[in-house]
């Protein structure tokens, strides 16, 4: 079984440095750092921790709760195990499925189990989420998704630009009717995506028309997948070709894999008669058909950042407080996405008028 003076070795390092980056110490460069996890790797070391536990009065436990295991959540978590892995400490994982009192619960049943520090995407009633907090908890929190006030430490998407990011790409390829889908309004980060989304037409003299946003109801019981098709039917049903949106933003990428399928349903070419963007960038996205343009979120950084942030708390001597944190978007264009038929026929006659 490999030892911290192995991985030293290997690393080219002393043991305290290999120490120092077990411990999240913000004193180890990031090439050092990267050296030593390396190794960790290779080595497949893995710290004692019942021997680390007696000594320091600590756990070596982190929680992570959240709402449910979709794709972006289940990348969000395998991240933060592996980075917890690599700093000795192990995850308890729970879902509130959205309901602030079962989130309480395991809020509690976590500090029932001695653990060290929680990493939370807290429930969308964010008042309750975060009296929870204060009444409830007395252990180091990063929020992941949300923020209130600077109360916490926390890693966010920068969503509004999410939304405009989508608006701005499909402008440019001339499409003008434009649809979209919106999830529950009471999450901030869902109202910052659309809100990105409508302001940045408004900013070009466009708007969504009122029939043309499909709201999606917050029910475990109906995916979001499901609702991508229902939001075809509404945007689709009794319109003649030219009230049809040519375009459509999707809140998140499973619905916009819904929205996929149910145009496939009704025999209407993508992206030539009707474009689809989503936003999160998960790994469906690139194998569906066809695939996906999407507006991707650094998932992985996020979560890396969120451990990161967390320990540096659990373990600081000084009163480390973690801050705010915004990650942003990246547009990453696939098959769905093509110019506005409309504006495609203008753009050839201009070029054989020249």
């Amino acid at each position: 079984m490999a030892t911290q003076k192995d991985v030293a070795r290997l690393a080219g390092v002393s043991v305290s440095t290999v120490s120092r980056v077990l411990n999240g110490s913000s004193l180890v460069d990031e090439k050092t750092r990267d050296k030593v996890q390396a190794a960790i790797k290779k080595l497949n070391y893995r710290p004692n921790l019942l021997a680390y536990s007696l000594r320091a009065r600590s756990s070596r436990l982190v929680g992570l709760i959240l709402p449910e295991l979709t794709s972006i959540h289940a990348s969000f978590l395998q991240q933060v195990e592996e980075s917890c892995m690599e700093r000795g400490y192990s995850v308890m994982v729970g879902l509130h499925r959205n309901d602030c009192e079962r989130e309480k619960a395991l809020i509690d049943e976590f500090q029932r189990r001695n653990g060290d520090g929680l990493i939370l995407y807290p429930a969308i009633d964010g008042q309750n989420v975060s009296n929870n907090l204060m009444e409830y908890i007395s252990i180091p929190v990063v929020l992941y998704e949300h923020s209130f006030g600077g109360q916490f430490g926390n890693v966010t998407f920068n969503n509004y630009e999410a939304g405009a990011m989508a608006a701005r790409y499909l402008l440019k390829l001339g499409h003008r009717n434009l649809a979209c889908t919106v999830g529950p309004m009471g999450s901030k980060f869902l109202r910052d995506r659309f809100w990105g989304f409508y302001n940045e037409l408004k900013k070009q003299g466009l708007t969504v028309q009122e029939k043309n946003i499909y709201r999606c109801d917050f029910n475990y019981q109906v995916s979001n997948f499901q609702s991508g098709g229902e939001a075809v039917d509404y945007f689709l049903e009794g319109r003649s070709p030219e009230d049809t949106p040519t375009a459509i933003w999707a809140h998140n990428d499973n619905v916009a894999l819904g929205i996929l399928k149910g145009l496939h349903k009704r025999g209407i070419r993508i992206p030539e008669e009707i474009s689809v963007v989503g936003v999160d960038n998960i790994s469906l996205t690139e194998v569906y058909y066809p695939s996906l343009t999407t507006i991707g979120q650094p998932v992985k950084k996020m979560a890396e950042k969120a451990v990161e942030m967390l320990v540096r708390q659990i373990e600081s001597k000084d009163g480390y407080r973690a801050g705010n944190l915004v990650m942003e978007p990246e547009l990453v264009v696939r098959e769905s996405t093509g110019p506005c038929a409309g504006w495609k026929r203008l753009q050839s006659e201009k070029q054989a008028g020249a």
